[in-house]
């Protein structure tokens, strides 16, 4: 399946009819009215949705326990990696998930399916995924807050791999299912033990069928498949792993976002803008915490 910014605007017009858009595949047509709308690539002669972004940008908010309200953002590339979590057992949690703009209007269903490799010793690793639903209004965040994704995953001695999937789903047929899947097995992340886990696989076989068979339908669509690679070393284009809060920020142009420009404030938990215009990110993001698993 082609991302947004892979299509041209035919194909982008006929994706949007098919999803029931019309307003927005009317406004690719009326931007290249005398254009041939097979030449005319993303995104296509209008300011683009948040949805159709393929890029991003990702702060860090460091672990912290003092009072302070306002917590400082840092470029995740730009901070240390903490060599404490070499070959250690961390949590991470999903901490936002924010449909500022999705295709559609009104309450949006999300499918995220999570992905990882657990680093069982210097020798193994076992990659595994599991899917998750949550229930969005357009324009807010999903209502969690510290939830579970995985518990005790093993870091390894170079890097923490991490993945998501996340799909909107407008077809109602496909809404039954997911309420069915959210009364299944797993539904408030995965732990692990270190040790190979037989049941592992058997789960990322499932979540990844659903997932590609929901994606498929005509009126759903993936909104982003971001994968992540968080490291240990100093190359300044890695992502560092470290303990804190990671913000996966959906844009077309990572490297024009300042994060010196916002602040977190942990009182009402919202990435507010210094200047005071913005009392949460104007793009489609999540957010989530690495902490380190009691020793």
């Amino acid at each position: 399946m082609k991302n947004f910014s892979e299509l041209n605007a035919l194909e982008a017009v006929t994706l949007y009819q098919s999803m029931n858009l019309d307003e927005v595949a009317n406004d690719i047509i009326k931007n290249n009215e005398n254009s041939n709308l097979d030449s005319v690539q993303w995104p296509w002669n209008r300011e683009p949705k948040a949805w159709e972004h393929s890029s991003y940008a990702f702060g860090f908010v460091p672990e912290n326990d003092s009072s302070d309200q306002n917590l400082s953002i840092y470029e995740a590339r730009s901070i240390s990696a903490d060599e404490s979590l070499k070959n250690s057992q961390v949590t991470i949690s999903l901490d936002y998930l924010r449909a500022y703009d999705y295709p559609g209007k009104g309450k949006h269903r999300v499918l995220f399916k999570f992905s990882a490799k657990n680093y069982v010793n210097e020798s193994s690793e076992q990659a595994f995924s599991f899917n998750q639903t949550f229930a969005i209004e357009e324009g807010q965040r999903a209502p969690i807050s510290g939830y579970p994704i995985f518990v005790g995953l093993t870091t390894g001695n170079q890097l923490l791999q991490f993945d998501v999937e996340m799909v909107n789903v407008s077809n109602d047929n496909d809404d039954k299912l997911l309420e069915a899947l959210e009364n299944g097995v797993v539904k408030n992340g995965i732990t692990l033990i270190n040790s190979i886990n037989p049941i592992l696989p058997v789960l990322t076989e499932y979540a990844t069928g659903i997932t590609k068979l929901i994606a498929s339908r005509n009126r759903n669509r993936e909104i982003t498949a971001p994968k992540m690679g968080l490291y240990f070393g100093k190359t300044p284009s890695h992502l560092k792993i470290a303990k804190g809060l990671y913000i996966a920020l959906q844009i077309s142009d990572p490297g024009n976002f300042d994060w010196s420009q916002w602040k977190y404030d942990r009182n009402f938990g919202t990435i507010r803008s210094k200047d005071g215009v913005h009392s949460d990110l104007p793009y489609n993001y999540f957010a989530f915490s690495i902490s380190e698993m009691n020793k």
